[in-house]
């Protein structure tokens, strides 16, 4: 309502950037601008630090976006209280750098955002295909401990048959561990078997990491020793 608009322009704040309405305008939006993107990167951040091998990358695109974004706002303040001020000479200056901070902001943004979901797609096809795989080896173990003690499995086939990867899996760590420690048979498993069952808990756990499977393994290979014995 305050800007002295004229005719119709596609440059807006080119040609009314000099008026103080038209500034005030500009530099409101950016500013809040900079505020939405700045939460962006500390956001993001946190998510970085949380996250680990791929799943950074989205996280880190968007923290160099977002921040790109921030001076982005930077330099179109600077360049809206220039033009006000009626120092064209420094607006021309500082406006060499929006460009290529435009055009940065824009795809890290993209590729951290449109990075989020195809990473989460990645990540769930290669757990489940390490999760089929599991299954495979960790099948004769299971088919061995159910012979000597029936499960769930024997007793309600038909709902083993629309289970999930992740509940096969979990259904078949569980039998055997209840054939390993029930005291009424007779069960064990071989080194070899025992490292898969491990793998297998730490899979289901989601700790597959070296950082955690310091603490992990030595508690599941306490529960194997007194099952085997």
């Amino acid at each position: 309502m305050l800007i002295d608009r004229g005719a119709t322009t596609t440059n807006f704040m080119i040609d009314l950037g000099a008026q103080p309405a038209a500034a005030a305008y500009s530099m409101i939006q950016f500013t809040y601008y900079g505020i939405i993107v700045g939460t962006m990167a500390v956001l993001a951040s946190r998510q970085y630090r949380l996250s680990i091998g791929l799943q950074r990358l989205p996280a880190g695109c968007l923290v160099v976006g977002a921040i790109l974004g921030v001076a982005l706002c930077v330099v179109v303040l600077i360049m809206d209280i220039a033009h006000v001020a009626g120092r064209v000479d420094v607006m021309a200056d500082v406006s060499i750098a929006y460009g290529p901070l435009y055009i940065l902001t824009f795809l890290f943004l993209c590729v951290g955002l449109a990075g989020q979901p195809t990473v989460r797609y990645l990540s769930a096809r290669r757990r489940a295909a390490r999760t089929r795989t599991l299954i495979k080896e960790l099948s004769p173990a299971w088919r061995a401990a159910t012979i000597v003690r029936p499960g769930l499995s024997q007793t309600d086939a038909a709902s083993v048959q629309t289970d999930s990867l992740e509940a096969q899996l979990h259904r078949q760590v569980v039998e055997i561990r209840d054939a390993m420690i029930d005291p009424r048979v007779s069960f064990s498993l071989s080194a070899s078997d025992r490292l898969v069952l491990e793998r297998a808990e730490r899979h289901l756990l989601g700790t597959d990491g070296a950082r955690l499977h310091t603490t992990v393994a030595p508690a599941t290979r306490r529960k194997s020793q007194r099952g085997a014995a």
